[in-house]
């Protein structure tokens, strides 16, 4: 049998940790993301690994903050790190939820749009010739607008239930872990977005 020019073990074991998307596999070991896809599949990989991955760094997060600690000062109890360990998701659950009322606001402010267009029934739209003229407004834009709205209104609705520990399948696992400050960022830029596009 011909010898495969990519080590699979090794693709296999950095899939599972979870810690990966397909293209920066594709991008470390070679194959296409397709073909790693594919690979997986057939091979039933499982991101088996991406739980006890995040378990594992948190603690050493946490250790690591209380290793810093000077010489000749105790090392500090366990029930020290759970309160400093709680201490900073209190502080990440609040970033969250204040994120989250920046959201609740723009999907306010673009209901109040939608509201006073469809109360007016015309939309200021630009003429080839650039000029603004007011038209009726088309009821596809106004069910593309609905569905934008909801879908927003939608996700806010989710994220504020996980801030706020609102769902019971969410219990086990804080909301912080459900989404890292960079997804949430990108969630509130995408909805910024969407709102702004829609003005």
């Amino acid at each position: 049998m011909a010898r495969s020019r990519y080590d699979w073990e090794a693709i296999e074991r950095d899939y599972r940790t979870g810690q990966y998307t397909l293209q920066q596999l594709s991008d470390i070991h070679g194959p296409s993301r397709s073909r790693i896809s594919r690979h997986a599949s057939e091979g039933g990989w499982q991101k088996d690994l991406t739980q006890a991955v995040a378990q594992r760094t948190r603690e050493k997060l946490s250790r690591q903050q209380h290793e810093e600690v000077r010489e000749g000062v105790r090392a500090p109890t366990d029930e020290e790190l759970i309160e400093s360990a709680s201490d900073n998701n209190v502080l990440v659950q609040a970033c969250h939820r204040q994120r989250l009322k920046q959201y609740r606001e723009m999907a306010n402010r673009y209901a109040k749009l939608l509201q006073s267009q469809m109360a007016r029934d015309t939309i200021t739209v630009q003429t080839k010739s650039g000029d603004p003229a007011e038209v009726d407004t088309p009821l596809k834009y106004l069910g593309e607008c609905m569905t934008y709205g909801t879908r927003a209104l939608e996700s806010v609705i989710k994220l504020e239930r996980q801030a706020y520990g609102m769902d019971e399948e969410n219990a086990d696992h804080p909301p912080e872990r459900e989404l890292t400050d960079d997804e949430l960022d990108a969630q509130i830029a995408r909805y910024a977005a969407q709102v702004d596009g829609e003005q």
